[in-house]
């Protein structure tokens, strides 16, 4: 078998090969027969870069209007909101120019499409765009993005209809300030990078693209600085180098090289770093029209192993925003590490972007952290998904639901609630943390239109299958099937419990009391557990007193559970509600408050339960008591279609496969306004279900009764139902036959006797 060499891309300096159409190395699609190749010259270059409002084509960290299509780099560029970007904490004034970053080299692009945020959510390849397009003509800086680097102050204005200066000195502080490129097109900086022009002016310097002339042409991205006089830019700056230089990972820009500069700028330090072409999450959200949850929640998604892999090397990123998220083909990469600080670092100015950055971050407060990170993520998710004033009167809160209707959506409210708390303690404790209640929110959320694949809970043990089947779960049925916290792997008693819960809870107080056990908070939480399992609640309710931490969550559930074995129904519901604002992407939780809301007679309309119900069932179809209880609440709502279709979606696997099927039967045969054709319905449906001889006997007994219910003496109809001619006599010797098989099994006297007395009604009257 003979293999076809790859088409080699025509582009001058790329050597990648055109796969589905498009160059794998720049992303550029396939000339078309007989058409000339592209210009050699600047026009075929590749633009990476952010740029502030006004001073050019649209750029992917930016989404400023412009003539050409978007594309990213690295570069430091202004955030959403007129006048707004990252700042160091801590200075006053306006805003000013943000922070984004890309490069060359990984134009990663194709034709197929790609499922991201945990295979959830398909996207479109976004190709690379031409740089050309992105070369500023004039690469000027609006005045109203022209701040001191020191001080934050305006600087650079005009008055009087004169226009304001490009270099000049702080006046508030002295601090010299320039807004003029040092790099021109022609420039080679360090004998290899021929500067092709500006892409953009961010908060730390001018970003230009270049050529690299020693490595194939590529296209590569040089980042200078904004004041080489500012010593707060001059050190962040050479901490992005060594930031830069050992962050490897597929997920963050690459850097190639660290040089100093040409012509007018020889002291200038800039570091080299890969093109990313594409566009930012800030380019594709439309500033009138919010983000739908899914994509937002997704493209998040995809670059937080980034953050977390920051987190793991004792680096924080602190600047994390739509801006910096750049889609190029069909891959996700975080750019601009700008703002990147060691964890342990004390001091320095911490940059960041108002409306993104945690409260916390002021000269009073506790400063950068692992939790800060977390709130900026949180606040990128909420800018994609609401129109809200976020980097003004509503930069520490988040809109309510009636004012963003992507907030309506209960889990997602609750995600974003938590991982934006102004208190950090409140927090997601982890990247991966939060990662992880993503997927479960964008679980619920893409279950609204498709059905997600199976995922089994990283918190819980396996869902409580037979709560709520026959009937409306009590609180204490409720406490006695909720599912188990799953036991911390690194707790050091965690592997001795495992092994005796397998021999019941007895077996567990065993284990923690014996000499020598250690006491560990898994113990502890283990013995509550068992306590509670053995139905021993005083004690459970001691153990609780004494252990339970406040704020954890598994304590929390613990004492849910307490309280709803013990009849505390309103303490179970705020206490569950408590770990549902924990723990968004997690079902359990949820299922737990809608069957406290089903049970309760007052106070509550069924339709939060029925949606909680219905987001559990549609999201994860082995929690089938969420199925049959979104039944009951159909039924109660006059919706007998609506319940008999849930009903169905039980799947033949579930243990509860027939039981549903008797339910959609005898909701049929409990319409007010029964016909006869929907009785003829469920004989069909009653003879499909294998169930055995006497539960059979009865499903079918309540079939021959309803019809005989809707047919008058003269109305009987052709046919027959389990082999009974539809006539008196078939329908009365059927129901005979039946009742008097139910009788010879009947569990006590009395209904045997009932059953005897009813097989003799049915019976026709004959000539014997």
């Amino acid at each position: 078998m003979t293999s076809t060499a790859p088409t080699r891309c025509t582009r001058p300096g790329c050597d990648g090969d055109i796969d589905d159409g498009f160059c794998d190395t720049c992303g550029r699609p396939q000339p078309a027969a007989g058409s000339a190749s592209p210009d050699p010259g600047p026009s075929t270059a590749a633009a990476a870069s952010k740029q502030g409002p006004g001073a050019g084509p649209a750029t992917a960290a930016t989404g400023t209007s412009g003539t050409g299509p978007a594309t990213a780099a690295g570069a430091v560029a202004p955030g959403p909101g007129s006048g707004s970007g990252s700042t160091p904490s801590g200075r006053s004034g306006s805003t000013r120019t943000g922070s984004g970053r890309g490069g060359s080299g990984r134009t990663r692009s194709g034709s197929s499409r790609r499922r991201i945020g945990a295979g959830l959510v398909p996207i479109e390849p976004e190709p690379a765009a031409d740089p050309a397009e992105a070369v500023l003509a004039d690469p000027v800086v609006p005045e109203s993005s022209r701040h001191c680097g020191a001080c934050d102050a305006p600087v650079g204005r005009g008055r009087d209809g004169r226009p304001g200066r490009t270099e000049g000195f702080c006046p508030q502080c002295g601090t010299r300030f320039s807004f003029t490129p040092g790099l021109a097109a022609g420039d080679l900086v360090a004998d290899q990078y021929e500067v092709l022009g500006c892409l953009a002016h961010g908060g730390l310097g001018w970003i230009y693209l270049a050529r690299d002339r020693k490595v194939r042409d590529r296209w590569v991205v040089l980042k200078g600085l904004l004041n080489t006089g500012d010593a707060a830019a001059l050190a962040a700056a050479d901490a992005e180098q060594g930031f830069l230089a050992q962050l490897v990972h597929p997920r963050i820009v690459r850097i190639y090289n660290v040089v100093t500069g040409a012509g007018d700028e020889d002291a200038a330090t800039y570091i080299v770093m890969e093109y990313i072409g594409g566009r930012s999450l800030k380019a594709m959200r439309d500033p009138r029209t919010p983000m739908s949850p899914e994509p937002a929640l997704a493209y998040v998604l995809e670059v937080l192993p980034a953050l977390s892999h920051m987190h793991e090397r004792g680096l924080l990123y602190c600047d994390f925003k739509p801006d910096n998220v750049v889609q190029t083909g069909t891959e996700v990469t975080l750019i601009d590490l700008g703002a990147v600080r060691r964890i342990d670092d004390p001091g320095g100015d911490v940059w960041g972007t108002v409306g993104y950055q945690a409260p916390e971050i002021s000269p009073e407060g506790a400063g950068p952290s692992v939790a800060s990170d977390v709130y900026t993520v949180g606040r990128t998710i909420a800018v994609l998904v609401a129109n809200f004033d976020f980097h003004g009167s509503m930069r520490d809160v988040l809109p309510l639901p009636d004012d963003a209707p992507a907030l309506e959506h209960e889990p997602l409210r609750r995600l974003l609630d938590r991982a934006t708390a102004l208190e950090p303690t409140e927090r997601f404790g982890s990247i991966d943390e939060l990662a992880d209640q993503i997927v479960g929110v964008l679980r619920q959320l893409t279950a609204e239109h498709t059905t997600p694949p199976p995922r089994l809970s990283t918190m819980f043990a396996a869902p409580p299958a037979s709560v709520g089947i026959d009937a409306p779960a009590t609180p204490g049925e409720l406490a006695a099937a909720l599912p188990a916290p799953l036991p911390d792997p690194d707790d050091p008693s965690t592997p001795e419990l495992v092994a005796a819960a397998a021999q019941g809870p007895r077996a567990v107080l065993a284990a923690v009391s014996a000499e020598g056990a250690l006491d560990t908070d898994q113990a502890r939480l283990s013995a509550v557990a068992a306590h509670l399992d053995a139905g021993d609640t005083d004690a459970a309710g001691a153990a609780l007193d004494e252990h339970a931490v406040l704020g954890e969550w598994t304590w929390t559930w613990l004492r849910a559970r307490h309280a709803a074995a013990t009849g505390a129904e309103a303490l179970a519901a705020r206490l569950v509600d408590q770990v549902s604002d924990a723990l968004p992407g997690e079902l359990a939780p949820q299922f737990a408050l809608a069957v406290l809301g089903e049970h309760r007679t007052a106070g509550d309309d069924g339709g939060v339960t029925a949606e909680r119900f219905a987001r559990i069932w549609r999201t994860d179809r082995t929690w089938t008591g969420a199925a049959f209880a979104l039944a009951r609440l159909r039924v109660a709502a006059d919706d007998r279609a609506g319940a008999v279709e849930v009903l169905d979606e039980v799947p033949p696997t579930s243990v509860h496969a027939a039981d549903a099927r008797v339910a959609a039967v005898r909701v049929l045969l409990g319409a007010p306004d029964l016909t006869r054709s929907a009785v003829m319905e469920a004989g069909a449906r009653t003879e499909a279900i294998e169930v055995d001889p006497l539960r059979a006997a009865e499903l079918q007994t309540e079939v021959l009764e309803a019809y005989r219910r809707t047919a008058g003496p003269a109305e009987h109809a052709d046919g027959a139902l389990f082999g009974c001619s539809l006539d008196d006599d078939g329908l009365g010797f059927g129901l005979e036959e039946r009742y008097r098989l139910r009788a010879r099994f009947a569990p006590t006297l009395a209904e045997r006797f009932a059953l005897v007395d009813a097989a003799n009604d049915a019976r026709p009257w004959t000539a014997r």
